[in-house]
């Protein structure tokens, strides 16, 4: 229905107006504007009219990004939700219910115009295709500021209308609009940071506490300047980079030790800054993140101009996470070979504090890798290499790459080769007839069924996805925020959504990796080598999950043979086979932005929904059970120690996975209980590295005291664990996750 006729306008205007719905008004406003100019009103009058909170305390603002919202920390919400129409980082505008009925109570006289309302929006907002993290680009913002930033938005206006004089046509009409659209939202962005101004004003006048208005005045006479033009101290270059990050709606930040360490230590060196101001300036960020639910954070890697990046920011950063023990902000740590060995041995006795922070990431090879991908990236940008999200491979401030584009699931495309295609959890058809087990004569035969699967799966996932992503170019949310804050974006004149960043790919993650490599590898030697069970018994095995006294037979068999994760080179050369299949076949594949589709295994919990889909599977595995976690071995199968399961990985083409392939690895306090204990571990990663390895994350914890946590969850709320890709309290995960984690063995 539409809520909004010529007839209305005034009153539907006046009622979002007396409910508050900011975002909803400007929308609505521009409803007969082309696209995307209502999005462009929607942020502007959010942003000229949205109530200003200064939290008591608080040194950095603003203090959310929506007029008191609910957060991970009130409410358990994965995005701040304040109002029917807001937003967040990867939908852009959208409809929450929840606040809907909220609004229903606190404006009952409202309550139907609330329900049409809804009706509306949810026709109007759509969203199409995976889920995209981003980091805006925090060094033009720092080393620009916004007003250098907005007067390239008016000189691209100019160029389009005088080219739209000479020359019509429908590219530059929708060029023109997305530029107004910008306009709008700049404009929002320009009266928000003056109200934010306003609003310190106003608290210094009325703040008594003394102390606490010397802290306000700093703070103000800092904002002044801050964003809008280059920063010239570390408070104005923090303030700027926290607005642009709330502005994203909190997602990530990007190479924030490298954008402001230069202030930090300028402000340091002529006494402007004591360390003392800047930890709890420092501790404060870490605490938005926790209490927002924000995402990624870099630290470390190489400069553009090609040296290592570390710096006195760097550890205080690692400090931080040292002193604040959340699961956020998700901090990535770039290791080049020139990282001092006490900077990474920091990182490791941080990371024995046990909040799965910093992730350590092998810079020299993401940079190579990204080089001989053929991505267009010059030497430069790709020494800018960063990751959003959990840990999804990006450029900040230059790229868009659709980190969380899809999911495929090789244990699922193994089940359906071994069963003609046919899905026994869905009970139907799936994927293409290549024939069932027992109709394979070889093993050759087998992989080339499974091969098949694989292709029909990758094909068709991107064939949606594609659809999907284009439908993004002139349709749903074109992400202004992301749009002004990419670079070259306006240059372009495109959306983020529609191809404007310097830079676009698409992640796709991958499941089932080891669950794969075990199963081809019982198959090979037990129907085809030993031939100690045929094909259709071991069909009727599955088929049966392993119930009664010969699936306990044959899974004690399985259960004997060599798995991935143990160096066993007739395993990991299977594994590299298949799994370099797998990722060629996508990355032969362009997405409709530009650029390419890249593998990963970033798995988080999803390996637990996964399995859910799965049927038993040859490796021993039962219907329904967890997959395995990210690029490593099935949980609990590595037997041999760190050294062994490192050479399994690194068979595997860790370089056509830039993406990110996640490898969580579980040590055992003790071994950071030394000086000595922290040198070895930062030699194995040294090692690891050296061999090919390109991403680790160590979780540092003690069996018994997980053990305990899922015995007495009230008692170990605080206790963090590491989940392919991200940390989270160990007692929000679900019952069959937590096994999961303490399976993992414990090195």
């Amino acid at each position: 229905m539409n809520i909004m006729t010529p007839a209305n306008r005034s009153d539907t205007l006046a009622t979002l107006a007396t409910i508050g719905e900011w975002a909803a008004l400007g929308f609505y406003e521009a409803l007969d504007e082309p696209w995307p100019r209502t999005y462009g009103r929607a942020f502007r009058r959010l942003y000229e009219r949205m109530d200003i909170v200064l939290m008591p305390g608080h040194r950095l603002v603003p203090c959310e990004p929506l007029p008191r919202a609910r957060t991970m920390q009130s409410h358990q919400t994965w995005t701040a939700a304040s109002l029917i129409c807001d937003f967040e980082h990867n939908a852009g505008l959208r409809l929450n219910f929840n606040i809907a009925e909220e609004r229903k109570i606190q404006f009952p006289a409202q309550a139907a115009f609330i329900d049409q309302l809804c009706a509306d929006l949810k026709g109007r907002l759509p969203c199409f295709g995976g889920y995209t993290h981003s980091n805006p680009d925090i060094r033009r913002v720092v080393g620009e500021g916004f007003l250098a930033m907005v007067q390239e938005l008016d000189q691209e206006l100019r160029l389009v209308e005088a080219e739209r004089q000479t020359a019509p046509s429908p590219e530059l009409d929708t060029a023109w609009n997305l530029l107004l659209a910008l306009k709008d939202y700049t404009t929002g962005v320009a009266a928000f940071h003056r109200r934010i101004g306003e609003a310190l004003t106003q608290a210094i006048a009325t703040e008594a506490d003394a102390q606490r208005r010397a802290t306000l005045a700093t703070t103000a006479a800092a904002w002044r300047k801050a964003f809008l033009h280059p920063a010239d101290s570390f408070l104005e270059g923090l303030l700027a980079v926290h607005f642009c990050w709330m502005l994203d709606g909190h997602d990530s930040i990007g190479r924030f030790d490298q954008v402001l360490g230069p202030l930090f230590d300028k402000d340091l060196a002529e006494g402007r800054l004591t360390l003392s101001d800047a930890r709890e300036l420092l501790d404060e960020v870490w605490q938005y993140f926790e209490h927002l639910n924000g995402w990624n954070l870099q630290l470390g890697g190489r400069t553009p101009a090609g040296h290592d990046g570390c710096n006195r920011l760097t550890l205080e950063c690692l400090e931080a996470c040292q002193r604040n023990k959340f699961r956020r902000p998700n901090v990535a740590f770039r290791i080049t070979s020139d990282t001092p060995d006490a900077a990474l041995e920091h990182a490791l006795r941080v990371l024995a504090n046990g909040s799965g922070r910093p992730a350590l990431y092998n810079d020299d090879l993401y940079i190579r890798t990204l080089r001989e991908l053929d991505l267009g990236l010059t030497e430069a940008d790709a020494r800018e290499v960063g990751f959003g999200g959990c840990t999804e491979t990006m450029i900040p401030g230059m790229s868009n790459v659709g980190s969380l584009d899809g999911e495929l699931n090789l244990a699922w495309c193994l089940s359906l080769a071994l069963r003609d295609g046919y899905d026994a959890m869905q009970r139907r058809q799936v994927g293409p007839h290549t024939g069932a087990l027992a109709s394979f004569a070889t093993f050759e035969e087998l992989l080339a069924a499974v091969r098949r699967q694989i292709q029909y799966a990758t094909d068709l996932h991107v064939s949606w996805l594609k659809d999907a992503l284009r439908r993004r170019f002139t349709e749903g949310d074109p992400k202004l925020y992301r749009t002004f804050f990419t670079r070259d974006c306006v240059r372009n004149r495109k959306s983020f959504e529609g191809g404007g960043a310097r830079y676009n790919w698409s992640v796709v993650s991958y499941h089932g990796i080891a669950n794969l490599i075990d199963s081809l590898y019982a198959v090979q030697q037990l129907v085809y080598s030993e031939k100690s069970i045929t094909a259709t018994e071991l069909t009727a095995v599955l088929d049966a999950d392993f119930a009664g006294p010969r699936g306990a037979a044959v899974r004690q068999q399985i259960a004997a043979l060599p798995k991935f994760g143990n160096n066993r080179p007739e395993v990991d050369a299977l594994g590299r086979e298949i799994i370099g299949f797998a990722w060629r076949e996508l990355l032969a594949h362009e997405t409709p932005r530009g650029g390419r589709f890249l593998p990963s295994c970033i798995l988080f919990t999803t390996y637990y929904l996964a399995g859910l889909a799965v049927p038993a599977t040859p490796d021993g595995r039962k219907a329904g059970e967890v997959l395995a976690d990210s690029v490593g071995p099935a949980q609990g199968r590595d037997l041999l120690g760190p050294t062994a399961l490192f050479n399994s990985v690194v068979h595997l083409p860790l370089t056509l996975a830039a993406g990110t392939p996640v490898l969580n690895l579980r040590l055992g306090k003790r071994l950071f209980a030394t000086d000595e204990g922290v040198h070895k571990v930062a030699t194995l990663v040294r090692t690891f590295f050296a061999q090919g390895g390109m991403q680790l994350q160590l979780s540092v914890l003690d069996q018994t005291e997980l053990l305990a946590a899922q015995r007495e969850p009230e008692k170990y709320a605080n206790l963090i664990v590491r989940i392919g890709g991200y940390s989270e309290y160990f007692t929000r995960l679900n019952r069959a996750t937590q096994d999961s984690v303490i399976a993992r063995v414990e090195h």
